[in-house]
Parts: structure tokens; C-alpha cells; sequence
């Protein structure tokens, strides 16, 4: 059986994060153990902490790692966004330094999106906790709904296309993205961020995660505002417009 070359990365994606989640695992569980040796003097102590923050890190790198290949199995159904942000909001607050105020805007009344829940959840996860290391105090979360054709430019749609598309907006009152970094933003592995913890992957992840939707990423920046926008098809199912 031919394998194409997209299925076999996605395979060594996923067998790579799965056996070095099994290390890591080990990690953890012996770590976990020592730490809790009331005789350790706080040198060790601190030594061992530093080990598993490096150890926690590195999870959280494979388990991202490992969103950037295509899911196995893809769950479509109507969404309904304001219960996606209602799920998600204690999330976004944790990703948030205590500075930091959250601002949602979603009616319930908009409508449907046909999508794998995991994959919104998993990119606006991606997209809130990059604005909240920007953000000075606020970031601004804003879905609106906009009619007309002009999401056939937008999309590679079949013949049944959307009336409406969904436009989630996230914004930051940071500094801005530099005109110089604009194009890279979105490359594996780069990061201007400071901490030695930092992938440079969570933006790597939301456009994945949005191309997987049908959807697209972009952005707009200045001095003290940074704005990236989902805009994602709203439709029906297929096998419902068919049959309308």
C-alpha cells in the first residue's frame, strides 16, 4: 500500500510524540518522587524544581508539536460559538497574567459554524494565550457575522456555498508586531518572546487548526494594538444541503 508523503509525516508527527511523551512520563513520576523526600536540602530542591519545569515544557512542546499533524479522526457538527467561549473562558483567564482583563463579545444568536470542536478550541486556546503575553491590560475577544458572496474569493468551496461567515477577532493593547517580524510569525519555532520556555509554535498551531476548518488566519498590527482574525465559513452540513 502507497503511503503519500503528507500521511507518513503525520505518522512520524505522532509516533514521535508518543514515545517522547512516555519518557517524559518517567520524568514526571520519578521527579514527583524525589521532590517529595522531606530530607532534600533546598539546593537539590530547587535544582530538581528547574528539572521539571523543563520537563513540563517539554510536554507541553509535544503535545503541540503533535497538533500540527491532521487528526486521525475529525468530528464535524454545528457548533454554536458562544458555548465554545463559555467552555473556554476559565481557560483564557489562566492563560492570563493577573494585569490582564479578558473581554468576550458573542451573541447566542449567531449562527452555526459546521466544524471539528476540538480544532476551534484548540486554535483559539493558541491565538488568546499569545495575546495575553502581549497584552498590557486588556485583550478583546469579538465574533461578528457578515453576509454576501464574497467568502468565495475567501474559500475553496464546493458548489454549496455559505450565506454567512463567522469573524472571531482577538486583541491585544500590546506593543505591536514589528514590521520586520510580520512574515515569520507564523514559522515553526520562532519566537521573539524572552522566556526560555517559549516554542514559538502557538501561532504554528491556531493557522493549522484554522486551514483544518476551511477557515483563514490573518492579521493586522500597530503601536498598541495587535488584532488576528479567524474568519471561518458558516454552512450547514453537507449531507442537510443536499438534501435541501
Amino acid at each position: 500500500m502507497q503511503i503519500l508523503k503528507s500521511d507518513f509525516q503525520d505518522q512520524l508527527v505522532r509516533g514521535l510524540s508518543h514515545r517522547m511523551n512516555n519518557i517524559l512520563s518517567l520524568f514526571h513520576g520519578y521527579l514527583g518522587l524525589l521532590m517529595d523526600d522531606q530530607k532534600l536540602d533546598p539546593v537539590a530542591r530547587q535544582g530538581l524544581q528547574k528539572i521539571k519545569d523543563g520537563a513540563r515544557a517539554a510536554t507541553d512542546l509535544m503535545e503541540r508539536t503533535n497538533s500540527l499533524a491532521r487528526p486521525t479522526s475529525v468530528v464535524w457538527r454545528e457548533i454554536n460559538l458562544a458555548e465554545i467561549f463559555r467552555q473556554l473562558r476559565p481557560t483564557f483567564e489562566n492563560s492570563c497574567p493577573p494585569r490582564v482583563r479578558i473581554e468576550i463579545e458573542c451573541a447566542d444568536d449567531l449562527p452555526r459554524v459546521w466544524a471539528d470542536a476540538s480544532r476551534i478550541r484548540l486554535g483559539l486556546t493558541e491565538l488568546v494565550r499569545n495575546a495575553c503575553e502581549a497584552a498590557k491590560s486588556r485583550v478583546t475577544i469579538r465574533v461578528t457575522v457578515n453576509e454576501g458572496c464574497v467568502q468565495g474569493e475567501l474559500f475553496q468551496t464546493s458548489n454549496v456555498q455559505p450565506e454567512h461567515w463567522l469573524k472571531i477577532s482577538i486583541t491585544d493593547d500590546g506593543a505591536g508586531i514589528p514590521m520586520e517580524n510580520a512574515e515569520k510569525i507564523y514559522t515553526p519555532f520562532y519566537t521573539t518572546k524572552r522566556n526560555q520556555h517559549a516554542a514559538g509554535l502557538g501561532l504554528t498551531v491556531a493557522i493549522g487548526c484554522t486551514q483544518q476548518l476551511n477557515g483563514t488566519l490573518n492579521h493586522s498590527s500597530s503601536s498598541g494594538e495587535t488584532t488576528f482574525e479567524i474568519t471561518l465559513p458558516s454552512r450547514v452540513a453537507p449531507e442537510l444541503s443536499a438534501v435541501a
